[in-house]
């Protein structure tokens, strides 16, 4: 194995849950010997915290004479040895793999003229299939059903059946074409969003009947509609929508609780999708209830594991700072850290966290560690972060060290964020007036000067964007505004707004 496989071989072990590595012992060593070669590199590669071939190497052979072609051979033979355990432990919660097992066994019991004993295991794969709409497994059991019968010259059976078994083929066949209509036209309008497509690219989807029309009573394909629909009105910006969408996508989803077992990622996008439409209408206790749920989920997979506490996290985060709880986002904070430490792999990217981690501690006060977090945001590529992030940052940034009163700093930040943002072409009304408002308030000699600035600066932002609620990108930037005119902390101020906000629409 070379040294490119070393490393699968490595990352491999540290993917493996406890539950995994346990199996594994169990299963590879059913003689208790832990002198087997390539169970001592198993645990040797499970002990090392970066890889290291020459250390892994010693401690195999421990003082013997090393063949470097002998440990490559051991090196991949431990590689299927783990893939052939995953495969038995899947075996064991994976339905998809009993389905896959009774079949193969219908095969096997053909060969060997056992007829009853294939219509056994066809009967129990076909309760599987029916109940999880495995509708190319379902086809296949009609066609051993029919060739059973004829191997047996079961007369009888076929002209009993064959009229429910041509009915039952043609709605499966209908079915699974159904199903991977709405699968295409749903991929086809991620890759839309992701590829930073308009509306107008999606137009055809959009008035295709297939999304026009519900007419489903398949759930996996009825699942595939609202996603699509939901993804639809993301992005036509259609925030009422895309919240109704989402919401009735939960409640078909949540309709049929044994898919949600097996189809895990896609109940926690569902979820997280749901949590970003709450935020946009501000339904901000409707996107705490519903990112509880992503916490309860049991994953499957390491993957899963670390999708759930990414996603939950982020709702969290987003959940505390729009509400003004910023202590109790910071609590989390540390459990977050512990967390993906635990996942030891270099697959979870917290580069998308940096925002949260300096908005929290700016939050609480704490504006030393605010921009501590914020440096490593700043220092990060150009190239991973969108364009308003990179706007959000460099004014951020400005916020920061003024709150710290970094006078003399702020007069050269000052020049490099216009620079910034003009060569970007985005400066914008609002980032216009801010950059005017900062450079005034920090030339401002007393007190009274700083305070007309603030007053103005807030004037400015009420006639740029019509509410007492402006943004720039996540940052509360009226809620700072108005923390320095009333001299209070700024979490409470965020709390009073929401208070204001949501008495607002009450009345409404």
């Amino acid at each position: 194995m070379s040294k490119k496989h070393s490393d699968k071989l490595y990352k491999l072990v540290k993917s493996l849950s406890t539950a995994e590595k346990r199996y594994f012992k169990v299963v590879a060593n059913k003689k208790g010997d832990d002198s087997n070669k390539y169970i001592v590199l198993f645990d040797a590669i499970d002990a090392q915290d970066k890889f290291d071939d020459i250390e892994l190497m010693h401690k195999v052979y421990q003082g013997e004479d090393i063949k470097s072609r002998k440990y490559s051979e051991l090196k991949g033979y431990l590689f299927e040895v783990i893939l052939k355990t995953l495969q038995s432990y899947d075996e064991r919660s994976s339905v998809f793999n009993k389905i896959s097992n009774l079949m193969q066994n219908v095969d096997v019991l053909y060969k060997r003229g056992h007829m009853q004993l294939c219509k056994d295991e066809l009967k129990k794969a076909k309760k599987l299939a029916l109940l999880y709409e495995e509708f190319t497994t379902l086809y296949e059991i009609l066609k051993w059903e029919k060739w059973i019968a004829h191997t047996m010259i079961d007369v009888k059976f076929i002209q009993a059946e064959l009229g429910r078994i041509a009915a039952e083929e043609k709605l499966y066949v209908e079915q699974l074409g159904l199903l991977s209509q709405y699968r295409n036209l749903f991929l086809e309008v991620y890759l839309k969003i992701k590829s930073g497509k308009k509306v107008a690219d999606v137009q055809h989807i959009i008035d295709n009947d297939l999304i026009q029309k519900q007419n489903i009573n398949s759930h996996r394909t009825k699942v595939l509609y609202y996603r699509t629909k939901a993804l639809l009105a993301f992005m036509q910006k259609d925030e009422n929508a895309f919240h109704d969408y989402s919401k009735e996508l939960l409640v078909v989803m949540e309709s049929e609780p044994h898919f949600l077992k097996v189809e895990v990622s896609e109940y926690i996008s569902a979820l997280h999708n749901y949590c970003v439409s709450c935020n946009s209408k501000k339904k901000y206790a409707e996107l705490y209830v519903a990112n509880e749920k992503i916490k309860t989920i049991v994953p499957l997979t390491m993957d899963d594991r670390i999708k759930i506490h990414r996603q939950y996290v982020q709702n969290y985060f987003t959940y505390c700072t729009r509400t003004g709880e910023f202590e109790k986002a910071k609590s989390e904070l540390e459990d977050h850290f512990k967390t993906i430490k635990s996942f030891k792999t270099d697959v979870f990217d917290a580069q998308q966290f940096y925002f949260y981690y300096a908005y929290i501690q700016f939050g609480c006060g704490d504006y030393d560690t605010a921009l501590f977090h914020l440096n490593n945001w700043l220092n990060l590529p150009t190239t991973i972060d969108n364009p308003n992030l990179q706007m959000l940052s460099r004014v951020f940034n400005l916020i920061l060290h003024f709150e710290l009163g970094n006078v003399i700093l702020l007069e050269s930040l000052i020049k490099s964020t216009y620079r910034f943002l003009k060569k970007g072409n985005r400066l914008q009304a609002i980032e216009k007036a801010f950059l005017s408002f900062i450079n005034a308030v920090m030339k401002a000699q007393s007190k009274s000067e700083k305070h007309t600035c603030f007053q103005k600066f807030k004037k400015q932002l009420i006639a740029i964007q019509g509410s007492s609620e402006v943004r720039i990108s996540s940052f509360d930037l009226m809620a700072w505004v108005d923390s320095k005119l009333l001299n209070a902390d700024f979490a409470e101020i965020v709390k009073n707004n929401l208070v204001k906000s949501v008495e607002l629409t009450a009345r409404v």
